[in-house]
């Protein structure tokens, strides 16, 4: 293949696109060169320039007009590179099946896989790039320069991409960077659908107190270039099309919690309670302090909030369960966790005025089989193929559950040496993977779920994700149930192997969210004020058997413990008080003991006896609504059928009896000196009656012996 000289067609390029070129700089410079160089295949890395290209329209094949490339090329190496021409490729033999297009997705970038194309006018002359230096560049490439058009080509996918040409100090010319897509060409009146499912989801960690955990780290993927930033912007930029949103309702809790500057609990209407953690040493993650947010962070999150919370009201929603539930685990160990995680999902929702379809969707894509069984009737569950492409999708369980294996091939995005994720990389694999997908003629849309920790990449507004998907032979349409009768009930094998039950969460993890969960219950039957305790410590507790918990178990189990024992030291300020021993004098009487209310809040408690001996009888204190502060004194009736000293343990207590405060615990000495001295005061009386009659009686003799 003959080159043409270096400098031939600079002019004529150039002369197109400098205004485009000027605006290119101004939008993707900052973005792109002041940005960490994007992931690569490790054989991109061995290139010194690297080609990014992030706008490609349109997405498929055209009849007719131009096909426009858009990026940034950048020199990585510590060499100079002169005469840098970027020259497009096409591929002129299409993939006809996606068993091919896996294949090409998955093969070495240095692998030519089309022809390039090196006319005046088909290529970008970028002149020379020192080390360090980016230029953007623009390529308005003629569909009828192609090797392949609509009139000629066969239908299917084909490579596409573009070529860097350069001449380094020893004067050799070579490929010294790539880009590589697909591209498919779409023949006949056949109209395939497909489903696009965008994840929201993040691990949420609260401190001692229930303030987020790691501000620094929200701040950062919530502003418009974070992750959960552009995932936002992603979102709305979907405007009245149908994605289907797959929301964690912690994440919108969190973020609520954020924009409201990261407030402590609160118990209710008071102040919210400062009683100091326990003095046991905390882990390291513990002890961080909680991280200030200035006003930009404190916007970034409002904004956020709003943005999805807008989309989530007119799209449609699949909700996973609160703080994103392990469901095998729990459901083989606690499915009453499973019912609290959906009960509290449905809370966080409905507050924000979202319809959610409940839903089942392990980040990974595995469940275990026996999980069905716990799982509510009306919930979606959406599962990964694992790359096993299925004819059909969407099903019906055994369980009456909608069944839906996401497409795992199409997910897996686009070719290297390219970010295989990216919005442009992704958008090309899925039209291509739908292109091919119609051609089977295979029921029901194409479902792709993104992966969990998606992040659309810092050019993702320049890909026209959307908008470059409005084609007349595809239709984005929302994942929803199934309500065709003939959908038919999967009867095969759910994978699940000895590793991933090994990855499961372990009793330890839930047993400390159970422990929370138990104190969040009697905290929030001991309050009478209006509040949002039970919701929110009952989020904290899911923590430790959250998916995302898996990746540091101990950490999160210590965190919600660390609040159990808050919480715990505030039921303490409850309290029974009085005497370290009591005497009871007689078979009955009255103990004397004062009633405290330490917490700022209004409550309802009671007090329950408990006796070392079956002989003592102590009556309980029914529940009494106490003030803020107050304290009261209870007088409790008591009897004894025995003389002896006995334990007695009062404890405050719910109304449901639910045991709660600091108890007071004494000893009580009964006694029967009472009963004794009333029998030995009327043994004396009637001895003393006894006495004065015998006296007056000797008396009368004495007076009559003497008369006669």
């Amino acid at each position: 293949m003959t080159l043409p000289h270096p400098d031939a067609g600079i002019r004529s390029a150039r002369a197109g696109v400098a205004g485009l070129l000027a605006l290119l700089i101004a939008t993707l410079l900052p973005v792109l060169a002041g940005s960490p160089a994007l992931a690569a295949d490790p054989a991109a890395e061995a290139t010194p320039l690297t080609v990014r290209l992030v706008r490609m329209t349109p997405a498929a094949l055209p009849s007719k007009g131009k096909v426009v490339f858009a990026g940034t090329v950048s020199n990585d190496s510590e060499s100079a590179y002169t005469a840098v021409n970027l020259h497009p490729f096409m591929s002129s033999t299409p993939i006809r099946t996606r068993a091919e297009l896996a294949t090409a997705a998955d093969s070495d970038p240095a692998t030519d896989v089309g022809t390039r194309l090196v006319e005046p006018g088909q290529f970008a002359a970028l002149g020379d790039l020192a080390p360090g230096q980016t230029v953007t560049f623009r390529i308005a490439l003629p569909v009828k320069d192609l090797p392949v058009t609509t009139g000629t080509g066969e239908a299917g996918v084909y490579w596409i991409g573009l070529h860097a040409l350069g001449q380094d100090h020893n004067g050799v010319r070579e490929v010294i960077g790539r880009a590589r897509t697909f591209i498919p060409l779409v023949k006949g009146s056949r109209t395939t659908t497909f489903a696009l499912v965008v994840p929201v989801r993040e691990q949420v960690r609260r401190d001692a107190d229930g303030r987020v955990l790691g501000t620094t780290r929200w701040s950062d993927a919530l502003a418009p270039t974070g992750r959960l930033g552009r995932l936002g912007g992603f979102i709305a930029s979907a405007g009245g099309r149908a994605a289907t949103l797959l929301i964690d309702p912690s994440v919108l809790d969190a973020v609520a919690d954020l924009k409201e500057k990261n407030p402590p609990l609160s118990l209710g209407d008071g102040e919210p309670e400062e009683t100091p953690s326990p003095s046991a040493t905390p882990s390291p993650n513990l002890s961080r302090s909680v991280n200030r947010l200035d006003p930009a962070d404190l916007a970034n999150a409002d904004a956020w909030l709003s943005t999805v919370t807008a989309a989530a009201r007119t799209h449609t929603v699949l909700g996973l369960g609160y703080a994103d539930p392990d469901v095998s685990a729990l459901s083989r160990r606690r499915p009453s966790m499973l019912e609290l995680s959906t009960k509290l999902a449905a809370t966080t929702f409905g507050n924000l005025d979202i319809a959610a379809v409940p839903a089942v969707a392990p980040a990974d894509g595995w469940l275990a089989p026996d999980a069905l069984e716990r799982i509510a009737p009306e919930s979606m569950v959406l599962l990964s193929d694992q790359g096993r492409t299925r004819y059909r999708q969407q099903w019906r369980t055994g369980t009456d559950q909608d069944l839906v294996f996401a497409d795992g091939q199409a997910a897996s995005g686009g070719p290297g040496p390219t970010e295989p994720t990216d919005a442009l990389a992704l958008r090309q694999r899925i039209i291509s993977d739908a292109a091919l997908r119609s051609r089977t003629g295979a029921p029901g849309p194409l479902v792709v779920d993104l992966p969990a920790n998606w992040d659309p990449g810092p050019a993702w507004q320049l890909a026209d994700f959307f908008t470059e998907l409005d084609t007349d032979w595809l239709d984005l349409v929302p994942l929803s149930g199934s309500t065709d009768l003939s959908t038919p009930t999967y009867t095969g094998d759910l994978p699940y192997a000895a590793d991933q039950r090994r990855e499961e969460l372990g009793t330890a993890n839930i047993s400390a969210a159970r422990t929370l969960v138990v104190t969040t219950s009697a905290l929030n039957n001991l309050l009478r004020s209006k509040n949002t305790v039970g919701h929110d410590l009952s989020g904290i507790a899911l923590n430790a058997v959250s998916l995302h918990a898996r990746r540091d178990a101990r950490s999160t189990r210590d965190q919600v413990g660390a609040t159990n024992a808050r919480m715990r030291a505030t039921l303490g300020k409850v309290q029974v008080l009085g005497t370290d021993f009591v005497t009871l004098s007689g078979g009955s009487g009255t103990l004397a003991v004062t009633l405290v209310n330490g917490l700022d809040q209004p409550i309802t408690v009671g007090v329950e006896p408990r006796v070392g001996s079956a002989d003592v009888t102590i009556e309980s204190a029914k529940p009494l609504e106490m003030a803020p502060g107050q304290r009261t004194v209870l007088r409790l009736k008591t009897e004894a059928s025995r003389i002896g000293v006995t334990q007695v343990v009062l404890t405050p207590v719910t109304e449901n009896g639910t045991a709660i405060g600091s108890p007071l615990t004494f000893s009580l000495r009964t006694s029967q000196v009472g009963k004794l001295i009333w029998i030995i005061l009327l043994a004396g009386g009637l001895l003393l009656i006894v006495m004065i009659a015998r006296r007056i009686r000797r008396a009368v003799r004495d007076h009559h012996w003497r008369r006669a």
